[in-house]
């Protein structure tokens, strides 16, 4: 990200535009591509603080494993643009035609104030989001696997010569929304022809008032719980309260690995994942423990990984676990159960490559709570580790008796539509204009004859 505030310079439209563009988007642009290309030479050179004292605490994934996103937020010429052209939302216009210098120099002769393309064709695309735009996009695409899908889709629709132009980023927004491509994702699904297309500005204000939309907001809100866990572990790594089995040492850079897993599930399957977490502390109320798996089978998309919440009741252990240590001693048994568990998980389903387990005590405890996060990976065991394994998955009464359930849930809900019929008005002549009294006069004076 370059995020640059630069004051609407005034004076003649295109001059200004130019100005204005040269300091918003030539500057950040270089600024950002300088970034791309330190972190692709010197990785290991990438500070927290100003001073260089303070190591960025987390591995970047290889060159061929990676992929940059060159994201520019220009703020400074919504206002002019809504004052300059009445109802518009201030977003700035796309138009893939525009490329390069055509942005800032009016050498060409064709300035078009408001509108951008793209910045650098020769490279890596380069996305602008001016303070309109930026607050739609992250309000909508929330979660770190939305945005960022949003924007590989979004350079490559731009640069497919599918799009003529788009009147502000929250219809281009809007289009993607309600698009699926084959694999099941949004997408920039082109089914009308010809193109390149024009995307109008009335689409977002259109989603925004569907029904649908409106329901899948709704439903959308119990994936927050999923958000907070991904902040409660967060926060623990960072303030370093986080526990540490026996005999592990803790190391972000390996123990983010499980939050981040957390991280890459988009806003739709959080609503799985928020619902399995909130029904697994309302089933764990009223046994000692309780484990609930959310994982997809074997060949299907995003299969490698499985989550699953434990709770483990702290009050029908309370007498026990004070002689042990107290509650230290109870997140220290919690977190060899789900190690346990998670081991089991990996041994009987081989397609996983990981398993991250919550741990966390049910509803109704008359203390506070505290959650605990393991990641196991998968590994080449031994017959006899294997074994051991399942031994102690069974004396544990671990895996057992697995029931399952299949979740299946539009992310934009069904609504229901009430159609409300009226009887036809009975007319009198005061809700008649003068002619259509006459003619009413006139048909029943024949009537009576």
């Amino acid at each position: 990200f370059s995020e640059k505030t630069i004051d609407w310079p005034g004076g003649d439209l295109n001059t200004a535009w130019c100005r204005w563009t040269k300091r918003a988007l030539r500057a950040s642009a270089k600024q950002a591509k300088g970034a791309e290309r330190w972190i692709s030479e010197f990785p290991e050179r990438v500070f927290l603080d100003r001073n260089c004292t303070i190591p960025f605490p987390i591995e970047f994934p290889t060159p061929e494993n990676r992929t940059v996103h060159r994201v520019l937020v220009a703020r400074g010429a919504s206002s002019a643009y809504k004052n300059q052209f009445g109802g518009s939302s201030g977003s700035l216009i796309i138009s893939p035609d525009i490329k390069g210098d055509a942005h800032w120099s009016n050498a060409a002769g064709r300035i078009q104030p408001f509108t951008v393309g793209d910045i650098d064709p020769d490279g890596s695309f380069v996305h602008v989001f001016d303070e309109v735009a930026l607050d739609i996009v992250l309000r909508e695409l929330d979660t770190i696997r939305d945005f960022t899908d949003y924007l590989m889709k979004r350079a490559e629709f731009i640069r497919s010569g599918k799009l003529a132009e788009a009147h502000g980023e929250e219809n281009l927004l809007a289009f993607y929304a309600i698009r699926i491509n084959a694999d099941g994702d949004h997408d920039f699904v082109v089914d009308q022809l010809p193109t390149p297309i024009v995307i109008d500005r009335k689409r977002y204000s259109k989603l925004a008032s569907d029904p649908r939309y409106i329901a899948k907001r709704q439903e959308d809100k119990v994936s927050y719980a999923w958000d907070m866990l991904i902040d409660s572990f967060t926060t623990n790594m960072l303030n370093g309260t986080s526990i540490t089995p026996e005999g592990y040492s803790f190391d972000l850079r390996r123990d983010e690995a499980g939050i981040r897993e957390m991280a890459l599930l988009s806003r739709y399957l959080r609503r799985a994942h928020g619902q399995a977490f909130l029904g697994a502390l309302e089933k764990g109320k009223d046994v000692d423990r309780f484990c609930r798996v959310i994982m997809a089978p074997a060949g299907a998309k995003d299969c490698a990984t499985a989550f699953f919440i434990q709770t483990f009741n702290y009050a029908k252990w309370i007498d026990f676990l004070k002689e042990k240590g107290g509650y230290e001693t109870y997140r220290q048994k919690r977190t060899d159960l789900a190690i346990i568990f998670g081991k089991g998980l990996l041994e009987r389903y081989p397609h996983l490559r990981q398993v991250i387990g919550i741990s966390r005590e049910p509803l109704g405890q008359d203390h506070g709570v505290s959650e605990d996060l393991v990641c196991i990976g998968q590994t080449e065991w031994t017959d006899d580790e294997r074994q051991k394994i399942r031994e102690d998955c069974e004396a544990l009464n671990m895996l057992q008796d697995v029931r399952e359930n299949h979740w299946r849930e539009n992310e934009f809900p069904d609504v229901e539509t009430i159609v409300i019929q009226r009887s036809p008005r009975h007319l009198t002549n005061t809700s008649l204009n003068r002619q259509q009294r006459r003619a009413l006069t006139s048909k029943q004076r024949k009537k009576r004859k």
